[in-house]
């Protein structure tokens, strides 16, 4: 992997934050019209969960957010469609995002 140099990699320790951490909760509107997927992955035997909000109206803006760690993939899976179901806007699920903003070429 890569790593361009002008990444500051020395800023990535523990370090106090700064002011401008917070835009992103002083930007939430947009959070009120979201997609909430969530993601599912095994490592070392036990399955996290990961919560995904997607801006309906930009699909490259989301933010994700891990939430626990299960032992079994069928008690993981009821969890994150509780949560879910829960944390959406929209009971039913209706809010989507247009997958053709982003145009994807498979060439």
């Amino acid at each position: 992997m890569y790593i361009s140099s002008d990444v500051p990699l020395w800023k990535l320790a523990d370090f106090v934050g700064e002011i401008q951490d917070f835009s992103l909760l002083q930007e939430d509107k947009w959070l009120m019209n979201t997609e909430v997927n969530y993601l599912l992955f095994k490592r070392k035997g036990l399955w996290h969960l990961t919560m995904i909000y997607i801006a309906i109206e930009n699909p490259l803006k989301l933010i994700c957010r891990k939430i626990d760690v299960y032992n079994s993939e069928k008690k993981a899976k009821l969890f994150a469609s509780i949560l879910q179901r829960a944390i959406r806007k929209d009971a039913r699920g209706t809010l989507k995002t247009n997958q053709d903003v982003i145009n994807i070429c498979n060439n």
